[in-house]
């Protein structure tokens, strides 16, 4: 391949990261009245999926800084869909935990993914093996390097 094509495949690539990140702030309703962002709806699902979480594992799941959790977990908090409590086990941690509206956003989250997500399994599906498997190469490669322009700033 020419240098031409691998510009090509790169300039397409920060495209649709351009168009993920601008997707990534549009808010949405997942069945309630609160609009919420994908970052939002994700911290959701998070918690949904691990009741009593706490901010440190929530992090590491998300792939952001505890700092940056906590943040997402306050404005949670003040929209009403999740909950912050001492820890049973320690009094100086705090676990997470769904309220009633965060569960319904939760179910609709898993709701909309079944709708949304059709297209992009069978684009999966459809494709040789060998070139998933390359994605998937191509895909730990990238964030590998971002991880590590991310330490360096």
């Amino acid at each position: 391949m020419e240098i031409n094509d691998y510009t090509k495949f790169i300039t397409l690539f920060e495209r649709v990261i351009s168009k993920y990140n601008r997707m990534d702030n549009k808010q949405r309703s997942y069945g309630t009245d609160a609009l919420l962002s994908r970052a939002e709806i994700h911290t959701i699902a998070a918690v949904g999926d691990k009741p009593g979480i706490n901010i440190t594992a929530l992090a590491d799941i998300l792939g952001i800084t505890k700092g940056a959790a906590s943040q997402m977990i306050y404005k949670l908090v003040e929209k009403g869909t999740v909950e912050k409590k001492v820890s049973p086990d320690s009094d100086t941690e705090v676990v997470l935990n769904l309220t009633d509206e965060g569960q319904k956003n939760y179910v609709g989250h898993i709701e909309y993914h079944k709708q949304a997500i059709d297209g992009s399994l069978k684009a999966l599906r459809d494709m040789p093996e060998s070139s998933y498997t390359d994605m998937i190469e191509f895909f730990s490669e990238m964030e590998k390097i971002i991880d590590k322009k991310l330490k360096e700033t």
